[in-house]
């Protein structure tokens, strides 16, 4: 006879259990296991459920073993946990079709570790924002043809954390590829850390700058007091930016070869002012006051550099209070200003303005404008270098306060994704193609429920040369910055190991942030973490690498006729990496490799056909910049 109930008692202390143990990641049971241990692998998409809690699949794909129905058939009710039926029926009810389901003989996993002998049961994996919490199902077979709910599995979270659509794309990841990697720790870690230097009043933001060209990053810290230039010296920092007559005081700011030659220069914005900050040929700077012709006088929140359709003259994108303004630089040291919109600003419903992202967000070959918002954004579209199309709107939001954002590719589709950190809460919103993005960090594993509100930095970057973009977040106030590693296909885990506060390294840095970034400091082909702390102390953690890391370490010259942002996407064999944004006289995009492999680059200068160029890493970094031959 079929049981209608279990028992209670037994089947509650393995919920309580699983529910503790969501937050870890399971080295033991990865989907490449599972893959392995079961049977039979199903993709399934729902017709219908009844009231009765009786749903029916149908049978897509069988993505493993033999299965000769068409159908399969679940009794949601039939378990102890009619609520948990009735949650699954709600998700069915309200448009989740998507599952993927493993059949076979699985090893009972108690939070211990401990197994029991296997035997034959079904994981349902169905995740949307609606089921994030659970995403996992656990069914057992007492009559022919029909499935059992037994229980929502949080345990199996450990296995999986993400969306189904995700799920998918890795299992067909897993069959192509025998040595398909799903990681399940980032398998890296800090070296010393470096006491960089000591600033004195307000930080705006710290970034890695190319300065010479040569793949040597400096580290340039912007701020109220002065801006500063720390150079790697082999053991130590030094600040060379008085050296190098560099006396710029940074509310706003860009790197880009602005006047010509090849080098790359300083737009800053002082509050007051724009100045033009030129590298001659001995390195030093000179400075030039830019007329704007007044279009800055409501103010500037930030400065981005981007093809001003003229070759090899790259152009400013002023982010203000309204309309971005393009601002070109002229002959006589002037700036041609030209507002995105004219006429009436339709941003004004969307809250409190912030900064522009700029990049080729809809993957054409030409670089985009996101105009970002609390409450929304607005998304200028290319149509030709320096030319906008009229913006459309977009739910993607920065969120109140103080906040970060970035652009970034985490699900390897090829096109950009958004992060968004702030006061209230984090977002991730997923790049769908055709102007489409939603917020999708509650099926993005780790980060999802260990990420805090406050986050005021965002930074995508592969902090363990992978090839997966991990993300860095940096806080204002009571937390130490984290990092999460990339899965693969949107999943992170928590980087514990380069964690600082559960390494317990600098406990200053859990006073908050001023600023942070990741760049290659010391060229070794591994990305380094910068901090500006609360009270202005600089510090530098060096990745800890033999020697020189794997990696393509891919951008473009100063001098490059086409100045970007251009977005490049990177493959090994069968795996695809995503898309990675560089621009001329930018730090370049490390692409990790975990062994010496050919690393194959596509990418499409604005106007032209995709180009490939195949990047053999061997023994260490090696450096390409896509301009040259």
């Amino acid at each position: 006879m079929k049981p209608t109930m279990r028992s209670c008692v037994a089947v509650l202390v393995l919920v309580v259990l699983a529910a503790t143990a969501a937050a870890f990641i399971n080295p033991n049971r990865t989907p490449k296991d599972m893959q392995r241990q079961s049977d039979v692998v199903l993709e399934l998409e729902f017709k219908k459920v009844n009231d009765d809690g009786k749903a029916v699949a149908a049978v897509k794909k069988v993505l493993k073993g033999k299965f000769d129905k068409k159908e399969v058939t679940l009794d949601l009710l039939a378990g102890a946990f009619e609520q948990q039926g009735r949650n699954v029926m709600a998700v069915i009810k309200g448009g989740q079709k998507q599952a993927v389901m493993y059949i076979g003989k699985f090893p009972d996993e108690s939070e211990q570790g401990m197994a029991e002998e296997p035997k034959e049961k079904a994981f349902l994996h169905m995740a949307c924002p609606a089921s994030s919490k659970w995403q996992w199902i656990e069914l057992a077979k007492y009559e022919a043809d029909v499935w059992d709910l037994v229980k929502q599995d949080a345990y199996m979270l450990g296995t999986w954390a993400g969306g189904t659509d995700m799920l998918l794309r890795l299992i067909d990841y897993i069959k192509s590829d025998p040595d398909a990697d799903v990681p399940v720790r980032e398998d890296a870690e800090w070296d010393k850390q470096i006491k960089a230097g000591q600033i004195q009043g307000k930080v705006i933001a710290a970034e890695p700058v190319d300065l010479a060209g040569d793949g040597n990053c400096y580290l340039f810290v912007a701020g109220a007091g002065g801006d500063h230039l720390f150079r790697f010296t082999g053991k130590a920092f030094e600040d060379v930016a008085a050296k190098l007559s560099l006396a710029s005081k940074s509310a706003a700011f860009a790197w880009g070869d602005f006047s010509g030659d090849g080098k790359v220069d300083l737009a800053s914005w002082d509050g007051k002012q724009l100045r033009l900050f030129s590298q001659k040929p001995d390195g030093t700077f000179q400075a030039q006051a830019c007329d704007t012709g007044g279009a800055l006088k409501d103010g500037c929140l930030a400065l981005a550099m981007l093809d001003s359709g003229s070759k090899g003259r790259p152009a400013l994108l002023a982010s203000t209070k309204a309309s971005p303004i393009l601002l070109v630089p002229q002959a006589d040291g002037a700036m041609q200003a030209t507002p995105l919109v004219k006429g009436d600003f339709p941003g004004k419903e969307l809250g409190e303005p912030s900064r522009c992202l700029v990049g080729d967000i809809d993957g054409d070959g030409l670089a985009d404008v996101l105009q970002l918002f609390a409450a929304g954004s607005l998304l200028y579209k290319g149509k030709a270098p320096g030319e906008f199309a009229a913006p459309v709107l977009t739910p993607v939001a920065a969120g109140q306060g103080r906040n970060g954002a970035c652009l970034g590719d985490w699900d390897g589709d090829g096109l950009l994704d958004v992060m968004t950190t702030a006061e209230d809460r984090n977002h991730l919103w997923q790049n769908h193609g055709k102007d489409k993005f939603n917020d999708l960090l509650c099926l993005t594993g780790e980060i999802a429920y260990i990420s805090k509100p406050g986050g005021t930095y965002v930074q995508a970057g592969d902090v363990n040369n992978d090839g997966r973009q991990d993300i860095l977040i940096a806080y204002g106030a009571q937390m130490a910055p984290q990092l999460f590693f990339n899965r693969g296909f949107r999943s992170t885990g928590h980087a514990r190991q380069m964690d600082l506060q559960e390494q317990k390294v600098l406990h200053e840095a859990g006073e908050g942030q001023q600023a942070a970034c990741l760049g290659d400091f010391n060229a070794d082909g591994a990305l380094d973490m910068a901090l500006v702390l609360a009270k202005g102390e600089v510090w530098v953690f060096p990745r800890k690498v033999e020697d020189e890391a794997l990696a393509a370490v891919v951008g473009l010259s100063a001098s490059s006729p086409h100045a970007g942002p251009l977005s490049v996407t990177a493959s090994v064999d069968k795996r695809q990496l995503g898309a990675w944004t560089i621009r001329a006289g930018g730090p370049a995009a490390v692409i990790g490799v975990s062994d010496p492999v050919p690393v194959t680059l596509k990418w499409r200068w604005p106007g032209s056909q995709v180009q490939t160029r195949e990047v053999i890493v061997k023994n260490g970094p090696a450096r390409v910049l896509l301009d040259k031959k």
